[in-house]
C-alpha cells in the first residue's frame, strides 16, 4: 500500500515537529483523562442502567477535578450535560481501557488492568496519539447514545466542524453543539485542537453566541487526518479501522520522536472448549438452556425455537454490544445485512462474559424477541456435546393465532 506524504508541507511538519507534549500540551487531554482513571480507581464505579453512563451521583464531584469545570443548573443532569466527562467517557470505552462488569444487580465501569499497565508504560507522546487515533478510527457515537446529523461518527462530526469554520476562520460554539454535540467540540479542545471549551451547559444554551478558534496544530491535524482519512478508506476500501494508526504513524513518527509505542489493544477471547448457561425469557416463559462454546449460532437459533416449540422457517438476528458497547448484529444465513452471519459463527466467537445479555430477534414480521443472558461459564470441556435445555418454567406463548 502507498503510503506516501502528500499532505504535509514543510511548514507543517515543522509546526507538528515543535509541538511539545505533556500533561497540558497541546490541550488538557492527559490530565483531565488521567483524572477520570484515578476517579474510577481499582474498585470501578457505577454506571446508569440504560445509558451505562457515569451515574448521577458522582458527576459533579468528577466535574470538579477537570481543569474547565462545566458550570449546569441542573439538579439531576446526565453525564452529557458536562461535555468534558462525556468525550472522555467515549475515549475511555473506544481505548478499551474501561470495560462494563455485572455486579449483582448493578453494573460497573471499571479499568482493564492488562490495558492499565500498558498505559503506565507509554511516554505522554505515546498516551496522546493512541487515544487520538482510537478517537478517530473507533469513536462511533452510538456509544454515547447520540444521534449526530450527519454522521455516526464523533470524529467525523469533529472534523465536520472544523472544515465549516475554516470557510469564515470561526464557529458558533452554540449553533455547532446544537447539532454535533458540545462533546466533540470538548474533545477539539481536550487534544489542542481549538482553544475554547463550553463553560455552561444547561437545557437551553443558546443564550450567548461565543466566537473560538483552531490553534496552527489543530489546524495542520486535522487537515491532515481529514486526507488521511480519505486515503485510506479509497485504498482499503474498509471503514476506519485500527489499521489506520499504522497508516498515518509511517508519516508522523518521524516528526515525534518520543513516540515509539502504542497502547495495547486486547483480541476478543475465542472460547472453544466447555459451555455457558444461557437464560432465555419471551413474554412470561423461561428456559434454561446448556450451550457449548463451539455451536454455531444457526444451531442455537434452532435449539432455541425448538425449547419454545416454535416452527424454524423466518429469518432472524442476534443481537449484542460488543467489547466497546457498540451494536453488533449476526444474520440469518439468508439475510442481507449484517456484521456476521450465524452459520459462520460460534457462541465462544461472540464477547461472552457472565452477565451478557442479548437479543434473539425471529421473525421480523410478528416481531418476536427472546431476551438471552449468559447466567455462567464453564471454560473446561464440559459434558455438553449440542444444546440442551436444563430447566423449564412457564408455559410458551403460541406461535400463531389463527
Amino acid at each position: 500500500m502507498n503510503n506516501k506524504n502528500r499532505f504535509l508541507s514543510p511548514e507543517d511538519a515543522e509546526i507538528i515537529k515543535n509541538q511539545a507534549f505533556s500533561d497540558t500540551l497541546p490541550g488538557t487531554l492527559l490530565k483531565d483523562f488521567q483524572e477520570l482513571l484515578d476517579f474510577i480507581g481499582s474498585d470501578g464505579i457505577e454506571v446508569t442502567k440504560t445509558t451505562q453512563h457515569i451515574g448521577m451521583k458522582y458527576l459533579f464531584e468528577l466535574n470538579e477535578r477537570m481543569t474547565r469545570p462545566v458550570e449546569t443548573e441542573l439538579k439531576r443532569p446526565q453525564q452529557k450535560a458536562f461535555p468534558v466527562i462525556h468525550g472522555l467517557y467515549l475515549l475511555l470505552r473506544v481505548s478499551g481501557l474501561g470495560r462494563l462488569v455485572e455486579q449483582k444487580s448493578k453494573t460497573l465501569i471499571v479499568l482493564d488492568q492488562d490495558i492499565l499497565t500498558s498505559w503506565r508504560s507509554l511516554n505522554a507522546a505515546e498516551r496522546y496519539f493512541s487515544l487520538l487515533f482510537f478517537w478517530v478510527s473507533r469513536g462511533e457515537e452510538e456509544l454515547l447514545g447520540e444521534r449526530s446529523v450527519i454522521y455516526g461518527s464523533s470524529f467525523l462530526n469533529a472534523l465536520y466542524i472544523y472544515r465549516a469554520a475554516s470557510q469564515g476562520g470561526h464557529f458558533s460554539l452554540v449553533t455547532e453543539s446544537r447539532y454535533y454535540g458540545a462533546y466533540n467540540i470538548a474533545l477539539l479542545a481536550l487534544f489542542g485542537f481549538i482553544e475554547a471549551v463550553p463553560k455552561k451547559s444547561n437545557k437551553s444554551v443558546d443564550t450567548e453566541n461565543m466566537q473560538v478558534g483552531f490553534s496552527a496544530f489543530g489546524k495542520v491535524m486535522l487537515t491532515y487526518l481529514g486526507d488521511a482519512v480519505s486515503r485510506f478508506m479509497n485504498e482499503t476500501g474498509d471503514y476506519l479501522s485500527d489499521e489506520l494508526y499504522d497508516f498515518c504513524a509511517k508519516d508522523l513518527k518521524p516528526l515525534v520522536p518520543d513516540w515509539q509505542n502504542r497502547l495495547l489493544i486486547k483480541e476478543r477471547e475465542v472460547l472453544t472448549e466447555g459451555y455457558s448457561v444461557i437464560a432465555v425469557k419471551v413474554r412470561d416463559a423461561l428456559r434454561k438452556l446448556a450451550v457449548p462454546h463451539d455451536t454455531f449460532l444457526d444451531n442455537l437459533a434452532s435449539s432455541i425455537l425448538d425449547a419454545f416449540n416454535f416452527d424454524d422457517d423466518h429469518l432472524y438476528e442476534f443481537v449484542y454490544k460488543n467489547e466497546l458497547g457498540i451494536n453488533e448484529a449476526v444474520m440469518h444465513p439468508f439475510g442481507d445485512d449484517g456484521d456476521f452471519w450465524a452459520d459462520d459463527m460460534t457462541l465462544g466467537e461472540m464477547p461472552i462474559h457472565e452477565g451478557m445479555t442479548f437479543v434473539f430477534h425471529y421473525d421480523f414480521g410478528d416481531d418476536w424477541r427472546f431476551q438471552c443472558q449468559v447466567e455462567s461459564i464453564v471454560k473446561e470441556e464440559g459434558k455438553y456435546t449440542e444444546p440442551k435445555v436444563i430447566e423449564k418454567k412457564g408455559r410458551a406463548p403460541k406461535q400463531y393465532y389463527y
